[in-house]
């Protein structure tokens, strides 16, 4: 093969290779949304009123919380070597009371069970709980 042919032999891989990397940044997007999608086939389904009521009962609980209140919060000063004295650093401490107050809020709007995860229990279109098993 003289030099003009490995040239064109070259530019053709090159061309083969570019063709093939497309295909493959396509079938890696199909693949992690299939593994997105498997993910989500075992989470249970909240209806759209459902899960507007959970936004809203969140929102509120989190909107009730006193953030104004200093002894939430640790506060680090620092002084300047002129004498000023400057809020250096402030840090969240309540974080923990947030949760709880936003867990109880939700176990207030739905009903908390016992049973095993293995039931796999979901909302239906009704917002009635259902198995896999279509039993209620």
């Amino acid at each position: 093969m003289n030099k003009e042919e490995l040239t064109k032999e070259v530019e053709k891989l090159q061309t083969q290779l570019e063709a093939h990397e497309d295909q493959v940044k396509d079938i890696n997007h199909d693949l992690a949304i299939a593994k997105q999608r498997l993910e989500d086939c075992n989470k249970p389904k909240l209806t759209r009123k459902q899960f507007d009521e959970l936004h809203k009962v969140i929102e509120t609980s989190i909107e009730n919380f006193d953030f104004n209140s200093v002894d939430n919060y640790n506060a680090e000063m620092g002084m300047e070597y002129d004498n000023k004295v400057y809020l250096d650093c402030i840090e969240f401490e309540c974080h923990d009371d947030l949760a709880s107050q936003v867990i109880s809020d939700v176990e207030s709007l739905f009903g908390v069970t016992d049973e095993d995860d293995e039931d796999k229990n979901y909302w239906d279109a009704d917002g009635n709980v259902a198995s896999e098993t279509g039993k209620k």
